[in-house]
């Protein structure tokens, strides 16, 4: 009975000791036995369980998934990014200059996008004035747009129409003389930066009207997204 007694205690016992510990789930799959000291901002502090009177040891809480404490409570740390919250949160919009493309020669565009998203369907609209020898050209370039892709690189898909109006004195084989609407397509790269920056679009953007098709028109452009 002397040697049994222990025993019963000893087997009572062992289950509220292997749970008396907190165990910190990393992102890779380790799993940390420990006694979690402190969760801070940025890092969480624990000692490890097996050596309470040793080190105190830090670990970022981007690394760690959940911690399942000893009382049988958990934490659980969402692991997201600048990139997932913006695209989350933020539509994109940008402002830029273009050469030929949709513009047709030369514009000054606004581009956003119709949901709080960096991607997807949106539109562009713009405006250009461009004289030379006596000729002068104004454009005013509406087009609807959709960006395949995440980050901050894209693919634009585009379909839309440039009103051109040219002087009376001026002729040209697409742009005929007087005034016109102008169908367009876009098949574009796009560099938009996740949060705000600098942003470029180049690429091809076949124009055709009743006196012509060019597929092989092109184009870029310069600007900022915000």
């Amino acid at each position: 009975m002397k040697i049994i007694k222990p025993l019963l205690a000893l087997l009572l016992l062992t289950p509220f000791s292997l749970l008396a510990q907190d165990k910190i789930y990393r992102t890779d799959g380790e799993v940390i036995e420990a006694k979690v000291l402190e969760i801070g901002n940025q890092e969480i502090k624990y000692k490890l369980f097996n050596n309470l009177n040793g080190p105190q040891y830090n670990i970022f809480k981007s690394a760690v998934s959940k911690i399942i404490y000893e009382n049988g409570t958990s934490d659980s740390f969402t692991i997201t990014d600048s990139k997932s919250k913006v695209a989350d949160g933020k539509r994109a919009q940008n402002v830029f200059v273009e050469i030929g493309a949709q513009g047709l020669l030369f514009t000054a565009n606004y581009d956003t996008r119709f949901s709080k998203k960096r991607n997807g369907i949106g539109g562009r609209v713009g405006f250009g004035l461009l004289g030379a020898d006596g000729v002068t050209l104004f454009t005013l370039p509406v087009s609807l747009n959709y960006l395949l892709g995440d980050g901050k690189n894209f693919f634009e898909i585009g379909l839309g129409a440039t009103y051109a109006s040219l002087d009376e004195n001026s002729d040209s084989e697409i742009f005929g003389s007087g005034s016109t609407v102008i169908g367009t397509m876009a098949f574009m790269y796009r560099l938009q930066p996740v949060n705000s920056g600098f942003s470029f679009r180049g690429g091809f953007t076949p124009v055709f009207n009743s006196s012509g098709f060019i597929p092989y028109y092109a184009g870029i452009s310069l600007g900022y997204t915000f």
